[in-house]
């Protein structure tokens, strides 16, 4: 009788234990992180040298409350399994065991990063310069990864191709570099002053133009043909004046830079030419996707899952041979202009300085800006309330008027515009690069899109950033040599993918696709 009310009580009480079991083990790894981070700023003198006692005492104090968690998180679950043993239903209790599980690997690995770093005592310069490290790969990540989760949030399908889009758009910027490097006969800089001198002064041409009245024109041309008005045909024909006055004015300013500026029209024609070379590989990448998209994936479009999958296989293979034939497998070189080459250096008070490369700092701040970009126009534009129409329903999003094959084509244009740029700064920062150059970042990148959700434009950006730091500081905190980084970055998918199958921010589909 009594183990029978204990069974009554107990099923009362059994609210939603997978639930619970989550939140356990979300807890969990903060407290491992905690003590992960503690260690490492104590050790390193980030709280001064020598570190005081209140702070070990602190750090017992953490690293025991781990202890105790585990520990009494393992009696929960003996209890939760018995009881559930002795209820007349059986309900599974594969995720609590799992989650539980999990709470103990991050009590493995928080003890024994504590035992590397307490034994080497690494200085914060160490650990400074491994973190830009891990930054900048995380932006290089977080600018693919963006693509695969565009691209799956639309067609619910993987885009294994992207890697191969990534690198054709370093090929792209390389050309474009080498272009302007022969314009200046083996200087950068001269042949940036070439095309700056065209480029500016037509940009600021384009600035000239009525270009929100020619904006509203065409939007009203494409639903009707209002009859021309005089006030029309004034600003067409005034078209030909804006652009040569324009086009003076951007020459006349190319000229005044470099006669009384000379230090500022360096920086100008190098900024200027830099974009040129960009925009070069992230229109390469473009209309790599594009034409991907219509051969090897519209015409798949109503087929079996799987399908489009081995196509995105098939397009990665035949991307990768196209290059290897047509590109060589030899080494190319990116040559850095003198802007951007080079390092400088960021003082920590007294405890030393860390070295940060100008091209890192640049693909940091460029993928940043980037990607707020990308989720302002997804959330606020026109086309971005269309993308996200079509991600939530193809078929009512089509009887609502949205041609939902132009979508799909603007989504592929936009991940791999962002591809284009990631592959040439990366281009800058690595310098050398060959026709396999994409095929691991991409799948970093797509680990980065399972790590952050996929389908979640901020859960990629932050599993980018996360999966770079963790290969980065990794192989540094365990102890082991730096070949382990690719390892560890795919050990974590395989984490991921078990205990915690949608993400840190959780998979962003609609109903219908789930």
């Amino acid at each position: 009788m009594a183990e029978a009310a204990q069974t009554r009580r107990l099923e009362r009480l059994d609210i939603d234990y997978d639930r619970l079991s989550g939140r356990y083990f979300g807890i969990g790894a903060l407290l491992a992180l905690l003590w992960i981070v503690w260690v490492i700023a104590r050790t390193s003198g980030l709280f001064g040298t020598p570190p005081g006692d209140e702070l070990k005492t602190i750090q017992d104090l953490i690293s025991g409350a781990l202890w105790v968690y585990t520990g009494v998180g393992l009696i929960a679950l003996i209890l939760i399994l018995v009881s559930r043993a002795r209820a007349a239903e059986s309900a599974s209790s594969s995720r609590m065991v799992i989650n539980y599980a999990g709470v103990v690997l991050f009590l493995i690995f928080a003890f024994r990063v504590n035992s590397v770093v307490e034994a080497e005592e690494y200085s914060v310069t160490l650990w400074g310069l491994q973190l830009v490290n891990g930054l900048v790969l995380g932006g290089v990540y977080a600018l693919v990864a963006l693509g695969y989760t565009l691209v799956y949030g639309i067609l619910f399908m993987i885009n294994f191709a992207h890697g191969e889009v990534l690198v054709l758009g370093t090929y792209g910027g390389w050309f474009a570099l080498m272009y302007v490097t022969d314009l200046g006969n083996g200087v950068f800089e001269a042949g940036a002053a070439t095309v700056a001198t065209v480029l500016l002064p037509l940009f600021i041409a384009l600035l000239f133009l009525p270009l929100e009245t020619l904006a509203s024109r065409y939007g009203r041309g494409k639903q009707a043909s209002p009859e021309t008005s005089s006030t029309w045909l004034l600003t067409l024909f005034s078209l030909p004046v804006r652009v040569i006055i324009g086009a003076l004015v951007g020459y006349g300013l190319v000229l005044a830079l470099g006669a009384y500026a000379p230090h500022v029209h360096l920086v100008v024609i190098t900024v200027v030419a830099l974009l040129f070379v960009v925009a070069i590989g992230m229109l390469v990448s473009m209309l790599t996707a594009v034409a991907l998209e219509r051969v090897a994936y519209r015409p798949l479009r109503g087929a079996p899952r799987l399908t489009p999958l081995i196509s995105a296989i098939g397009a990665s293979f035949f991307l990768q041979q196209t290059m290897l034939n047509i590109f060589g497998p030899l080494q190319r070189f990116y040559r850095r202009p003198t802007l951007i080459d080079g390092t400088f250096n960021v003082k920590i008070g007294s405890l030393g300085t860390i070295p940060v490369t100008k091209t890192g700092l640049v693909i940091v701040i460029v993928s940043i800006v980037l990607m707020i970009l990308l989720y302002l126009f997804v959330q606020r534009s026109k086309t971005g309330r269309a993308m996200r129409a079509v991600a939530e329903d193809k078929s009512t999003a089509a009887l609502m008027g949205v041609n939902v094959d132009q979508v799909i084509v603007v989504t592929f244009a936009i991940g791999a515009l962002l591809a284009g740029a990631a592959g040439v700064m990366m281009g800058f920062h690595n310098l050398s690069f060959n026709f396999r150059t994409g095929f691991i970042p991409g799948l970093k990148a797509f680990t980065a899109a399972v790590l952050g959700g996929i389908g979640n434009i901020p859960g990629a950006m932050f599993g980018g950033f996360f999966l770079g730091l963790v290969e980065a500081l990794g192989p540094t905190m365990l102890g082991i040599p730096t070949e382990y980084k690719d390892v560890i970055a795919f050990g974590l998918l395989v984490m991921v993918l078990i205990f915690r199958p949608t993400g840190i921010f959780g998979e962003v589909l609609s109903e219908k696709k789930v």
